[in-house]
């Protein structure tokens, strides 16, 4: 399962990255960089699903994948063979509930919703039952905002009830049978704990990385719903933390601050003490992030449409062709600005 995903992120990449790329995606590390090579390369689900895999067991891996003719390695870039290929879209058939993975978006909070979630479940169920019981978490925030929801519901939680009754089960019978079994058998309730995941590993004779990663992408559809249905999913929305929800990483988020303040780049790179290509760098993260933000101040709209009809000519040319083509005139953050919003129409239209 291990060796599926690190040779799914190689195979993605196309030999355009080093495979060190593919290991900052798998292990989740938050830079402009990941989330640009991501996005670029279709394949931003994968972020994070590997966050305990070592440089040394990356590597070790790599070696066996070349010896075994899945990978080769041309001027340091990875390079996967035929079989590389066959492996990654065997892999996507059989697990498509990746592509409902989102940790990069909802990695930070997916543990807060679940406790907060968990819990509420729990406890309604022991309401109804008027039985004590060990709470799922020992987290005191989240319990007591768990009594503070069903505070607003002491006289009668049935309304409360049912309203998440009915949100659970409308995501859920989108899910897959065995998704949605993993995921509802954690819960626990009256005469019933939920189970681990090891332990549902063992039951259904799964590697454990896949109950984590199918339990995974039901979580992140529950946040998806919560955070973009607020009127829909009432009560789910109120589980899911979301002041602490962010696409961009901590760095990008402070320029974008600035930039909210119709700040020039050049301030801004002055005031953050920062190399302006850094914060041309924060400009297109921003660019590739956030669907109402324009590019028309730093790429005219005549522009992007040359831009756009060179890359319509080859859809993976690297920077330095587009540019040659182009004309010294256009700078390369002015074509990775046009490549961001290119990427994050396709991403929204999807």
């Amino acid at each position: 399962m291990r060796e599926d995903l690190i040779v799914t992120a190689l195979a993605l990449f196309r030999g355009k990255r080093s495979a060190m790329a593919a290991y900052h995606l798998l292990q989740g590390k938050r830079t402009i960089q990941t989330v640009q090579d991501g996005t670029f390369f279709n394949q931003l689900y994968l972020f994070g699903t590997l966050p305990q895999l070592t440089k040394e067991a990356f590597q070790h891996i790599l070696e066996t994948l070349e010896t075994n003719q899945i990978i080769t390695f041309e001027n340091e870039v990875c390079v996967p063979t035929k079989k590389a290929e066959a492996q990654k879209d065997a892999y996507l058939r059989g697990h498509s509930y990746l592509y409902q993975l989102n940790g990069w978006m909802f990695g930070k909070v997916e543990r807060r919703f679940w406790e907060r979630f968990s819990l509420l479940i729990q406890s309604l169920n022991h309401v109804y039952e008027k039985a004590p019981f060990a709470p799922t978490t020992h987290n005191v925030w989240n319990q007591q905002w768990v009594r503070g929801i069903l505070k607003q519901y002491e006289h009668d939680v049935t309304p409360l009830n049912n309203q998440l009754y009915w949100e659970c089960d409308t995501i859920l019978r989108e899910q897959s049978t065995l998704n949605a079994e993993l995921f509802v058998r954690q819960l626990s309730r009256p005469k019933r704990v939920g189970l681990t995941k090891a332990q549902l590993a063992q039951i259904y004779k799964l590697d454990a990385l896949e109950v984590q990663l199918r339990t995974q992408a039901v979580i992140h559809t529950f946040c998806s719903c919560a955070y973009n249905q607020h009127d829909t999913y009432p009560v789910l929305s109120q589980c899911f933390a979301h002041n602490e929800v962010s696409r961009l990483t901590a760095s990008a988020n402070k320029t974008k601050q600035l930039l909210d303040q119709n700040m020039k780049l050049e301030r801004i790179a002055a005031i953050r003490q920062l190399k302006p290509a850094t914060v041309e760098d924060h400009v297109v993260e921003i660019a590739m992030s956030d669907n109402q933000f324009s590019i028309e101040p730093f790429v005219h709209h005549s522009m992007q449409k040359q831009i756009e009809t060179v890359l319509h000519q080859q859809a993976d040319m690297k920077l330095r062709d587009i540019r040659n083509k182009m004309g010294e005139h256009v700078s390369y953050f002015q074509i990775r600005l046009v490549l961001a919003k290119r990427e994050r129409d396709q991403y929204v239209r999807a």
